[in-house]
């Protein structure tokens, strides 16, 4: 699969939505044959078997307790999930695998994840009991595009509105983001073909680690913190979008370039993933405004763009 089919799809969330979707691509005769999974089992069926243990999983969640006991396994099964879905892609025409889907699996996917979607969605709006390590890992998923991130409001927003010092940190914590910010901005602005990209890619994951080391447990507002430090905060908070529209700017243009869509932009793109993640996670106040649902047709143009665009020789 390509770099941006492995990146920008997770980012978009359009994986599980196409498959959901198969059974009327197949009526129309849209869907070109692919080849079999290489270990000869078909790849829609290991992804039904893992989509109906993350239901098992989710639906045996009942507190903290049994929420923090199921992170870690949920998070496997996240990666497995991404990476079945992934596989379920031809590199060259993107297309989903028409004989992997035999034996009605794509009706039995569809009917599994609409069930997985509503434990999802019920221990979404429960908070995940207060598991931190179980919000990390719906806050994956929801990243690598398995779920829609409509539900993400509900796992992190708080009621919780902070003390005055306990505002003041988070101010701090917010406003020294600004240097990895622009250390991010310069790296981006470096990319000019797929061996830029992959030069830097180690240092963006470098970053990327970085900053989600410093991240708050909670998602927080501007209505989260005291009446008379809002004003401070949206201080702030407009500082670091000048910088964040920046680097979404070079991030569109990135994705625009010539042969993006192609394997050689891969490790790039997978730090790509890992820093939209943890911009995400450490900007929440203000990520966003800058990161909203235009960001995403931006890339999708970009890309379509890009794709007429004649590599360098």
């Amino acid at each position: 699969m390509s770099g941006e089919m492995k990146g920008i799809w997770r980012l978009t969330g359009f994986v599980i939505a196409a498959i959901i979707l198969l059974p009327s691509a197949f009526a129309a005769g849209t869907a070109p044959e692919q080849g079999r999974n290489p270990d000869g089992g078909a790849v829609s069926s290991k992804l039904l078997r893992v989509t109906n243990e993350m239901w098992l999983l989710l639906s045996g969640v009942m507190n903290k307790e049994t929420a923090d006991r199921a992170a870690e396994k949920f998070s496997r099964l996240v990666e497995q999930s991404a990476e079945l879905s992934n596989a379920m892609f031809d590199a060259d025409a993107q297309a989903l695998d028409v004989e992997a889907l035999d034996n009605e699996d794509t009706y039995r996917i569809a009917e599994a994840y609409e069930e997985l979607s509503s434990e999802f969605t019920s221990l979404c709006r429960a908070r995940c009991y207060g598991s931190a390590g179980l919000t990390r890992a719906f806050t994956k998923a929801i990243r690598e595009g398995i779920f829609s991130d409509e539900d993400e409001v509900y796992l992190h927003t708080t009621t919780l509105v902070l003390t005055s010092s306990a505002a003041v940190i988070e101010i701090r914590r917010l406003r020294a983001l600004r240097k990895p910010d622009d250390q991010l901005l310069s790296l981006l602005v470096m990319v000019k073909d797929a061996p830029t990209a992959t030069r830097i890619a180690p240092q963006l994951h470098q970053l990327a680690k970085k900053m989600s080391d410093a991240q708050p447990e909670l998602r927080l507002c501007a209505f989260n913190f005291p009446d008379n430090q809002r004003e401070e905060l949206l201080g702030v908070c407009r500082e670091l979008e000048t910088v964040l529209w920046k680097i979404r700017n070079e991030i569109v243009r990135i994705v625009g370039l010539p042969g993006y869509d192609s394997e050689q932009f891969d490790t790039f793109s997978d730090a790509l993933d890992d820093v939209y993640e943890s911009l995400s996670c450490t900007h929440a106040e203000c990520f966003d405004d800058v990161f909203d649902a235009s960001f995403r047709t931006d890339l999708d143009d970009a890309l379509h763009e890009g794709v007429g665009l004649t590599l360098p020789q």
